[in-house]
């Protein structure tokens, strides 16, 4: 009976082991095995990428901006140094590598690694190489696609450039495809115009090391190659080369805008850089002449430099005067040159004076003490109220770039940076463009577009977007707006108007401005880096305003001189594409 008992204990055991056995394995294949046989595939299966153009960028007319040129580059793959430097001497007796060219002495990565050895190979050298070199299974010959900027400098601000990116280029070699937007365009829009890459299928060894001429024929998760989509802007890109070319000498920014629309036909910063530079990986003599250009060629003068705007904010200074009643339109003061404040004397531009002014005269003339007086009157509280009513310091943050939002003398800026002291003499500073205030242009390009669409300003537009902001309009009186206009119109059109530098045909209003760099009692005063700063921002035409125009000129000493031949360019060109939708333009 014991006996009995101890067999079929034994048997229990046995058959409670082979259970534990049967259910362990049916885990593993049935409920887990995709899992594993998952991991399995890819211990001995690899996936390459096949490389796809990025999407063009356009330009309003369809002209491309940016574009992916296809290139045929030659690599090396799964060598060690003495194979490298074989393989190098070897191909060096046929077609000329880059003399720097050295195996990097840095740990080997994991996977399939390639390290290019020539880029964008001529026809007879692929012939050749197909024809000597194909038994050699450490070379590579690869379509690739290397991104192109057939506009350069005058767009770099607008486009951006691309960069590297670290985790394809370690997954699959260091392909100019992978590559990814750095800034602009380029970078807001990266996942649009990236699109789908393509894939193949390759055996690799133990080590993750590609096995040479394995590849495979395999379905799981393949992906065809889908090129980037395209991205189109509302930038006429050769208003833009035309308005780069126009500075000659000069540093800075403009933006030309529609006024019914916001649409940006034109976008520019001065200096620019190659982005084309950017294609492909940038040597280190490349880049660090580049970090070295004291010019700032990366800076975005359009949105990253806030200055002074000088006398175009006489503009909003009349406005906040008469629709505050601290002024009317025939309300008139006396510019002797200057104007006494507290024990100091403050002078007016024009030494001698301009005599009896009222707002529309002063606005043609930029007299300063007019202005002095009118802001005076106004306060500070009241100024800046009317400041921050046309867009000064704040940001429009739904264009793709990084923006400065200027600086406003509120109360609380005042407490927090002048102990909560702001003195007369500061008042007809900020009156006139100098002192604390300071703006960008595409701010100073939203206070003219106010006045010439009647207090309307219509969010800017760089592409389509789904979420186009709506417009916003600011109450100004009607028979205020039309002093200010007509005074405006006077600043280009009349005798003793500083805009003359951009006088045509009679249709353009507009303000100029000099921004002070230093004070003018210094004896560096106007000399280099010194020079004053210039603007001029304008709208045409006067009648049925269409455009708005902002140009500011880095140490251009005086913004009628300085922006005045690049706004008459400008309009000139307008006029010659887009005149016939318009009797007024012909």
């Amino acid at each position: 009976m014991a006996k009995s008992t101890r067999s079929n204990l034994s048997i229990l055991i046995v058959a409670i082991f082979f259970l534990v056995i049967i259910f362990r394995l049916f885990h593993l294949q049935i409920i887990k095995g995709e899992y594993y046989q998952e991991i399995s595939r890819k211990n001995f299966i690899r996936e390459a990428i096949i490389p796809s153009p990025r999407g063009l960028i356009l330009d309003r007319n369809g002209k491309q901006i940016a574009y992916s040129r296809p290139v045929v580059n030659l690599y090396i793959k799964n060598a060690d140094k003495s194979k490298f430097n074989e393989i190098k001497n070897n191909l060096s007796n046929y077609i000329k590598l880059d003399p720097s060219l050295k195996l990097m002495n840095q740990k080997s990565h994991s996977g399939i690694q390639r390290r290019l050895l020539k880029k964008d190979l001529s026809i007879d050298e692929i012939y050749l190489i197909e024809d000597l070199f194909k038994d050699v299974s450490n070379i590579e010959l690869i379509v690739d696609y290397i991104r192109v900027y057939p506009y350069g400098e005058s767009a770099s601000h607008l486009t951006g450039h691309l960069t590297s990116n670290d985790k394809k280029d370690f997954m699959y070699g260091n392909l100019f495809s992978n590559r990814k937007g750095a800034n602009g365009l380029e970078k807001f829009f990266d996942k649009t115009l990236t699109g789908n890459v393509g894939s193949k299928y390759l055996y690799v060894d133990s080590r993750g090391r590609e096995v040479i001429g394995q590849e495979i024929e395999y379905d799981y998760e393949s992906k065809d190659i889908e090129k980037g989509s395209n991205i189109q802007t509302t930038i006429d890109i050769e208003l833009q080369k035309i308005i780069y070319d126009q500075f000659v000498t000069f540093n800075g920014a403009v933006i030309v805008s529609e006024l019914k629309s916001g649409e940006i036909l034109a976008l520019v910063s001065k200096p620019g850089f190659d982005p084309n530079l950017f294609s492909q990986p940038i040597s280190n003599s490349e880049w660090n002449k580049l970090k070295a250009d004291k010019s700032k060629p990366f800076l975005n003068r359009a949105f990253l430099v806030s200055s002074p705007p000088g006398s175009i904010i006489k503009i909003i200074t009349a406005v906040a005067g008469l629709e505050e009643e601290v002024v009317t339109p025939s309300t008139e003061y006396y510019c002797p040159g200057y104007t006494k404040v507290g024990n100091r004397n403050f002078r007016c531009w024009l030494k001698g004076g301009h005599g009896m002014q009222d707002v529309k005269k002063a606005l043609i003339s930029s007299c300063d003490v007019y202005f002095y007086k009118v802001g005076l009157n106004l306060g500070i509280k009241k100024y800046s109220s009317w400041l921050k009513k046309f867009g000064i310091g704040n940001s429009h943050d739904y264009l793709p770039f990084k923006q400065k939002s200027g600086v406003v003398p509120d109360k609380q800026f005042i407490d927090k940076y002048l102990n909560g002291k702001f003195y007369s003499g500061d008042m007809v500073n900020v009156a006139i463009g100098q002192g604390y205030l300071t703006l960008n242009v595409v701010q100073a390009n939203k206070i003219i577009s106010i006045i010439a669409n009647d207090g309307e300003f219509v969010p800017y537009k760089l592409f389509d977007s789904t979420n186009q902001l709506n417009s916003k309009k600011l109450k100004i009186k009607s028979k205020n707006l039309r002093v200010i206009k007509d005074g405006l119109l006077g600043v280009v059109n009349d005798s003793n108007g500083t805009g003359f530098h951009a006088r045509d045909d009679l249709l353009l209003a507009g303000k100029t401005g000099t921004a002070q760099v230093i004070s003018k009692d210094s004896s560096n005063y106007g000399y280099g880096k010194y020079k004053n700063h210039g603007w001029f921002t304008a709208y045409y035409p006067f009648n049925d305003p269409r455009i708005a125009i902002t140009v500011f000129a880095e140490h251009g000493d005086s913004g009628g001189r300085a922006g005045g031949p690049i706004i008459k360019k400008i309009v000139s060109y307008y006029k010659e594409n887009y005149g016939e939708k318009s009797d007024e333009l012909n």
